[in-house]
């Protein structure tokens, strides 16, 4: 099974960092956006579809030349950047809430996921990752066949 490593305590420090300035921002009237976390974890979706693992990553305003996927042994890595618009450097900041810099994701990959095999598609901030199984680790029906029947019957006699 896939799982998603999401819990970051550092993460949880920063956001408290982003409030007390924020906090602070509010009381003394100070505008200027603070950015004290160089990263941030990006939302995931993990599914499985019969024969195929599906995770969606929400990365919005991240074009997809950013963004870094590697696959090592069991672990799926998901790596990259959101950068604000030259705009915003020419401007005055009043509120900020869209988190800048860098982010990483890994997911356990099972052993069944045919690594070779793993698709990505990012459209509408979405970056949707395919992973099927391998052949040998699909499901595979057997039918059972009848013997023909003959006509003999046999009898069984106790002794």
């Amino acid at each position: 099974m896939l799982n998603p490593t999401r819990w970051n305590p550092w993460m949880e420090l920063a956001g408290l960092h982003r409030e007390l300035d924020s906090i602070f921002n509010r009381t003394f009237g100070d505008t200027v956006r603070s950015q004290s976390a160089d990263s941030f974890v990006p939302a995931a979706d993990v599914r499985r579809d019969n024969d195929t693992w599906k995770i969606s990553l929400a990365l919005p305003g991240i074009s997809s030349e950013k963004i870094e996927i590697n696959v090592t042994g069991q672990t799926l890595r998901v790596r990259g950047e959101r950068t604000p618009h030259e705009e915003a450097d020419k401007t005055e900041s009043v509120v900020s809430e869209i988190t800048y810099g860098r982010f990483e994701r890994e997911f356990a990959v099972p052993d069944e996921v045919d690594a070779e095999q793993v698709n990505a598609t990012y459209r509408n901030g979405m970056l949707e990752l395919t992973l099927p199984l391998k052949e040998g680790a699909k499901p595979r029906r057997i039918e059972v066949q009848a013997a023909p029947e003959t006509g003999e019957v046999k009898q069984l006699h106790a002794a």
